[in-house]
């Protein structure tokens, strides 16, 4: 099974799913309906956090969820060269991994990522997506366990132990770096 997946200015526009022998759509992260329980506050942050969450639940099968992150690894937008340095580096993963923040004049955080692991970018591309945009104060206001369920854990394997780590890592630095611009 093979996932295609268009986007345009970071907005994702459709998302298909087929093989050789069926063609079927499959809903867009930013189609499902909100559940006020991952978040207090109902920010496009809580909105897009719950639409990734419920996409990533209704794939049952962990190597889907696998392929899912595979294919947001190839959305990310190619990183510089000069970006990779050790103060972007997100410590604490396996695989290497840079962050960059900045601030915009609305006070909006931005954010670019990448990795040396397709499964990485992946993880980099959902929390870029939900989370460039948002204001200082949203980005702190997402918590490691609202991540809980969109992992693809294959069991309680060291690889699992180590994709939610990097979950948890990238999240902790794009944080770190709100903090930095908090008023």
């Amino acid at each position: 099974m093979f996932y295609l997946i268009t986007m345009t200015n970071n907005a994702l526009l459709t998302t298909s799913s087929f093989s050789s022998a069926k063609f079927s759509l499959f809903r867009k992260p930013n189609t499902f309906t909100v559940n006020s329980n991952i978040l207090c506050s109902e920010s496009k942050v809580a909105h897009k956090l719950t639409n990734l969450t419920s996409e990533f639940t209704s794939l049952t099968q962990p190597i889907d969820r696998v392929k899912r992150l595979l294919h947001y690894a190839s959305l990310l937008p190619p990183f510089a060269d000069n970006e990779r340095i050790p103060a972007n580096r997100v410590g604490g993963c396996a695989s290497q991994v840079w962050v960059v923040a900045e601030v915009d004049e609305r006070r909006r955080m931005r954010f670019r990522a990448d990795s040396d692991s397709e499964i990485s970018k992946g993880f980099c591309w959902c929390l870029v997506w939900i989370l460039d945009g948002a204001k200082p104060e949203e980005v702190l206001s997402v918590h490691r366990d609202d991540l809980a369920n969109i992992n693809v854990g294959l069991g309680m394997s060291l690889k699992a132990h180590s994709r939610t780590n990097t979950w948890h890592n990238v999240l902790f630095s794009m944080q770190t770096a709100a903090k930095g611009f908090l008023l």
